[in-house]
């Protein structure tokens, strides 16, 4: 199925401030703690962007979405369904996309497992097409229709 998912933002020292070369992203991605948890919803990270292009220096660094560059990634790719990975991902996009959408927890929160990506994984299966937001509780996940 042709989905996009939506991370934040990438960080990175060498290039904050900055573009980040695709490619070079995508082989820190795989590399990363966020990408070793992306592979419970997808096995293709060119699957994967970011809202904006701009690239924090921490990893704690927040860069503002940038509607612009959403909108060219939606036009260019034209999923079938959107993920969004975390609360900034889920607003942007939000406020982006009107198609199906599943928001995560971001791959990078402590307290997320993997099971809510392989809910997610399996909603993609179905050929989902509403708006749900998959929370991470304690004792479980919880769907929350969007």
């Amino acid at each position: 199925m042709n989905i996009v998912i939506f991370l934040q933002n990438a960080w990175s020292p060498v290039y904050a401030g900055r573009k980040w070369p695709r490619q070079s992203w995508l082989r820190a991605l795989s590399t990363s703690r966020s990408g070793q948890r992306l592979t419970a919803l997808t096995d293709d990270f060119n699957e994967c962007e970011n809202t904006t292009e701009e690239v924090a220096d921490h990893p704690d660094g927040i860069c503002q979405p940038d509607p612009q560059h959403i909108g060219r990634v939606l036009k260019a790719r034209k999923p079938k369904v959107v993920i969004a990975c975390g609360k900034q991902a889920e607003k942007a996009i939000s406020a982006a996309w009107s198609g199906p959408l599943i928001v995560v927890p971001h791959p990078a929160c402590r307290v997320v497992t993997t099971a809510a990506y392989l809910k997610a994984q399996s909603l993609i299966t179905e050929s989902f097409i509403g708006r749900v937001a998959i929370r991470q509780k304690r004792g479980g996940l919880e769907l929350i229709d969007l």
